[in-house]
């Protein structure tokens, strides 16, 4: 049977690929778009969300020296997953992330497996550029190439995780057999979604192996599945991975995350810990109004933790960092993690 061999967790924010004197590009918008923000478990006006802060003294934290360092941290982290990887050298990945309407357009799966032999990724078109929202273009070399690529994908053990999830643990997956490429007018669809494209990037660089897409809804709540519900799914993910009748080793890797777009160190580290910990309880727990926004994304992270518990891998953090980008909190929070 196939062996979990390495789990990652890596966050996969655009704001690490953004030059540290543009976030105010984005922080600008937060403060005066109107869009309202999620912090603990309720969505509130910018000004509502900085006067609440206020006492955190948050804006002694965006000196463009501390957003530097913090950009500096989080990239040597990631060299440090990159070598990681590298040294373990597995058959074969496992990718469980999120698609924010890249791979699928129109259409929401819960859970999805892609099975394909190749996985093509390439850059936005001029027109798609233009509609994005402002700072996004910015980022995007952190996860697209400048020209069309062709990743090797793994369509028959694709076929063995999803048969294996729906015949012996009851999910009812999602079976793709190629990237869906129908854009229309207003899609922003190009290449992989930047949960994937990061990973390649930032982790895999030049030691991309035959891979497996595993996503989870973690954006658009009507069919969202629940944390426990991806608790569930990971660890039938890590049985279908030894399942399969092979000798293959295996990494299982995931992004997204944490507390996005309003960064909350304490909730961060709670999850941090109950990841380091198996604490399946509380990752079961976790109810969906905190789960809301980028934070949404810790789903597919709940999901990696159940897999990894199950190959009796243990979590390391190699690394945490918080890039605040207003007075009120808003940005990303960063973690980085191995699973071995």
């Amino acid at each position: 049977m196939a062996k979990i061999v390495l789990g990652i967790g890596c966050a996969h924010t655009p704001q690490l690929h953004t030059m540290a004197e543009d976030w105010d590009l984005r922080g600008d918008r937060d403060r005066k778009d109107g869009v309202p923000l999620w912090f603990h478990g309720r969505k509130l006006p910018y000004a509502e969300l900085a006067a609440q802060r206020a006492g955190e003294n948050i804006g002694d934290r965006l000196a463009l020296e501390t957003r530097r360092a913090a950009l500096e941290a989080s990239f040597a982290a990631m060299d440090r997953l990159h070598d990681m990887f590298r040294a373990v050298d597995p058959d074969v990945v496992v990718m469980i992330g999120n698609d924010q309407h890249e791979f699928f357009s129109e259409i929401v799966p819960s859970f999805a497996v892609i099975a394909t032999d190749e996985l093509p990724n390439l850059p936005r078109t001029a027109e798609q550029n233009a509609r994005l929202p402002i700072g996004i273009e910015l980022s995007d070399h952190g996860h697209l190439p400048d020209e069309r690529v062709a990743f090797p994908g793994d369509r028959a053990f694709g076929q063995h995780i999803a048969r294996h999830l729906v015949r012996e643990s009851g999910f009812d997956v999602t079976l793709c057999h190629e990237k869906p490429t129908v854009v229309n007018e207003k899609s922003l669809m190009y290449g992989l979604p930047h949960a994937y494209g990061f990973l390649y990037k930032n982790v895999l660089r030049d030691l991309v192996k035959p891979n497996v897409p595993v996503d989870v809804n973690c954006w658009y709540y009507d069919n969202s599945p629940s944390a426990a519900r991806c608790y569930a799914f990971g660890g039938a993910v890590a049985r279908a991975i030894e399942a399969w009748d092979s000798d293959a080793r295996v990494a299982v890797l995931t992004t997204g995350g944490l507390t996005h777009f309003v960064v909350d160190p304490e909730w961060d580290r709670k999850f941090l810990n109950a990841l380091a910990s198996d604490d399946e309880a509380t990752l079961s727990a976790i109810p969906q109004n905190e789960l809301m926004a980028g934070t949404s994304e810790c789903k597919s992270w709940i999901a990696t933790s159940a897999a990894m518990r199950h190959a009796g891998l243990k979590m390391t953090e190699i690394d945490y960092q918080t890039l605040y980008r207003t007075e009120g909190g808003t940005g990303s929070s960063c973690a980085f993690v191995a699973w071995q």
